[in-house]
């Protein structure tokens, strides 16, 4: 099998995964914050122990500003829902996941309107098209730092400072960038950074967080109620994170899983990892221009791990499908990003992902090509 997938879910993961899972089922056997005795205490000391390396990660010094979640969706629901003010405006990208689109469209029952800024194949055109959007009762930015279906990646650090100059929030989808690039929250002026843990980060499926930065807890609206482990007797969620956004119990072996993976990240180096995803990517897509019968979209950026390409002759779903009987895995059809794949302009349809992660080898991408080449010719 050649998994080429990792947009969806990294895989394999580094051997120390599957090793930190095994030590927190063994060992963190308790809730953490739920109890004083031995199993509660040693499963809090692996919560902040989490908290403290996905902090060092992306270079922030405040560990307790990691709010954990079950996955992006919810991590970026939180933040945008929980910093958006009634009667006001957001932005969002013209390549945003339908976490962020369904979660704006879902804010006008609010009176919360958005508006949806183009990117274009360079930084200006996509500042000026955000200048051109900001209105006086705009309150917040989203940007989603590289596209989960081509290698489109925004500026973040400049639309960062815009958002400085208008007092907007800045809040940052790290979905596909999280673990291959080298992040750092102060340097792109985010407000709040959201990821989940089984991409970039090896984690195993069932976590996310949001990294706050500089935001006052109590001006962060709750999304979810309930118990904190704290002021169990007050009526509404502590003034403090990341209790007054973590309410329930937490998913512990996601989350130890995670920070392991974001151990892994930082001993190989996070753009070390990039490099490698985006040489396979690079390679590939190179053969893929030069074959008869596939067409190649956004052919000249450069920025990621992602390949978005169809067959001439025949549907995408049939496509993947084909290579699927290959042993390939990719994905096909609109990825759960309808917002991009109308900017970029693919079929009704969708198009075929292929997703290159830091596992891969060049080997891979040479029998990926050899079986993409094949459905191309006609050859079933």
């Amino acid at each position: 099998m050649i998994y080429l997938d990792n947009a969806a879910t990294s895989f394999p993961k580094p051997a120390s995964i599957y090793g930190a899972l095994n030590k927190c089922l063994n060992e963190c056997q308790g809730n953490p914050g739920r109890g004083g005795h031995l199993p509660s205490r040693m499963a809090s000391k692996a919560l902040y122990e989490a908290r403290l390396s996905l902090s060092e990660l992306f270079h922030s010094s405040t560990p307790e500003n990691v709010v954990f979640t079950h996955n992006a969706t919810e991590a970026l629901n939180t933040a945008i829902k929980g910093l958006a003010k009634k009667n006001s405006h957001i932005l969002i990208s013209d390549i945003e996941h339908n976490s962020v689109r369904r979660a704006v469209i879902k804010l006008q029952e609010e009176k919360i309107e958005y508006s949806i800024y183009k990117t274009g194949e360079n930084a200006s055109k996509t500042l000026d098209s955000v200048r051109q959007n900001i209105r006086p009762n705009t309150c917040m930015l989203v940007a989603c730092h590289k596209s989960n279906i081509c290698s489109r990646e925004l500026p973040i650090a400049a639309l960062g400072r815009l958002c400085k100059k208008y007092g907007i929030y800045f809040v940052v989808d790290a979905s596909q960038s999280a673990g291959s690039c080298d992040i750092d929250i102060n340097k792109i002026y985010a407000d709040a950074l959201c990821a989940p843990g089984h991409k970039g980060l090896y984690g195993i499926m069932g976590g996310g967080f949001i990294l706050f930065n500089n935001v006052e807890a109590e001006k962060i609206s709750t999304v979810f109620e309930g118990g904190s482990g704290v002021n169990s007797k007050d009526d509404e969620m502590p003034n403090v994170l990341p209790e007054r956004l973590e309410a329930g119990t937490l998913p512990l072996p996601a989350i130890c899983t995670m920070r392991a993976g974001a151990d892994f990240v930082k001993k190989v180096g996070a753009d070390r990892i990039g490099e490698k995803e985006r040489a396979l990517m690079m390679r590939a897509k190179d053969m893929l221009l030069h074959t008869k019968g596939i067409e190649v979209y956004c052919p000249d950026e450069n920025d990621g791990c992602i390949l978005l390409f169809n067959f001439k002759n025949i549907d995408c779903e049939d496509g993947a499908a084909l290579l699927d009987k290959s042993g390939i895995c990719v994905r096909a059809g609109l990825h759960c990003s309808p917002l991009a794949h109308n900017s970029i302009q693919t079929p009704m349809g969708g198009a075929v992902r292929a997703s290159f992660g830091y596992f891969n080898s060049p080997r891979e991408v040479e029998l990926f090509y050899k079986e993409v080449k094949r459905i191309a010719c006609g050859v079933y």
